[in-house]
């Protein structure tokens, strides 16, 4: 399956899968400590390798793309859409609850019941 998720914060997505690897990784941002803009090319490596939980806040995400291994699914960014490829549909549920852990169980919930009802008539 593929998700596509318009507006979601694209720091909180660095946050989220902070310690999982990720491979063919592509990040731009523009880091607001020294006002330079950056991009990370890597073939295999974590969020964690370049970042730290505490600078975290002073980077604003403009794109990326790469694989999570361990989730078995694809990743990028396209303006202000998120787009999630190939994504098993025992995970989907669990990649939703992931992105989502903000917000109220009871909503993401019904989200998530809304979000299978329209898979199986698809």
């Amino acid at each position: 399956y593929n998700l596509y998720i318009h507006d979601f914060p694209k720091d909180e997505f660095i946050q989220r899968f902070f310690n999982d690897e990720v491979e063919d990784l592509y990040l731009e941002y523009f880091d607001l400590d020294t006002r330079l803009d950056k991009k990370i090319t890597n073939y295999r490596a974590n969020f964690s390798d370049f970042f730290s939980i505490d600078n975290l806040a002073s980077i604003q995400l403009k794109s990326t793309s790469g694989y999570f291994y361990a989730h078995d699914f694809y990743f990028m960014t396209e303006n202000d859409t998120f787009i999630f490829n190939y994504i098993h549909r025992n995970f989907l549920s669990e990649l939703l609850d992931i992105l989502l852990s903000e917000l109220d169980c009871n909503f993401i919930s019904r989200l998530k019941t809304e979000l299978l009802i329209n898979l199986e008539f698809e």
